[in-house]
């Protein structure tokens, strides 16, 4: 599936905090990774590109939603982002390989997050890293705040072209990473600004074989 309909949603002040809380720690687990190059899969509007080029980490950033592509170029017109989503491997790309492959609330988008998974394999290095994160839903606090608060239809907005329609635990990020033959995983969370006692996000590393 190549074409994939999208609208970025409202942002409110406290989305727009909770991004850079998971920004600035996203940022500290790829540095602590210390890759020399790094594909970001999403790059969106180039902000954690800017961060890492900044870092010096030679980096090539693929983002498939032409108002988030104009964004970055408008924004950041050195930094390198290709116009492409992970369902195609774009010719700009071929065969170059990275030391880390990199994404941040993308999986949860996908129809196909495999997709994801195989397009990472194929431009990592031999013992190669990639880091993922995504919303945790496999927290049976914040579940059970979700059921309480009634606010699962938020959560499971409808009426939010392209958003989030698969919902990761820490097994199953696990299972669509390992059973692509990725191993020594490092786990991570956020919680909540909001609610400090429940976790908001999840993230790992893991190692290609």
């Amino acid at each position: 599936m190549n074409s994939v309909i999208y609208s970025t949603p409202d942002v409110s002040s406290r989305a727009a905090r909770n991004a850079r809380i998971i920004h600035e720690r996203m940022l500290s687990v790829v540095l602590n990774c210390r890759p020399s190059s790094l594909l970001e899969i999403g790059a969106g509007q180039g902000t954690m590109g800017a961060a890492f080029v900044q870092c010096g980490i030679d980096y090539v950033g693929i983002e498939p939603f032409e108002s988030e592509f104009t964004k970055a170029r408008q924004r950041y017109p050195a930094l390198h982002i290709i116009q492409a989503p992970c369902y195609d491997d774009p010719e700009e790309l071929h065969d170059k390989q990275f030391d880390l492959v990199y994404s941040n609330d993308i999986i949860e988008h996908l129809y196909e997050p495999r997709t994801l998974v195989r397009f990472s394999r194929s431009h990592l290095r031999p013992g190669g890293v990639i880091v993922c994160g995504t919303p945790d839903y496999g927290s049976y606090l914040r579940n059970l705040v979700l059921s309480l608060s009634n606010r699962w239809e938020y959560h499971h907005n409808p009426l939010w072209d392209g958003g989030h329609i698969k919902f990761f635990s820490k097994s199953s990020l696990h299972r669509i990473w390992a059973e692509a033959g990725f191993t020594e995983f490092e786990w991570g969370s956020i919680r909540s600004a909001h609610f400090p006692l429940m976790p908001m996000y999840l993230y790992c590393t893991a190692r290609m074989k």
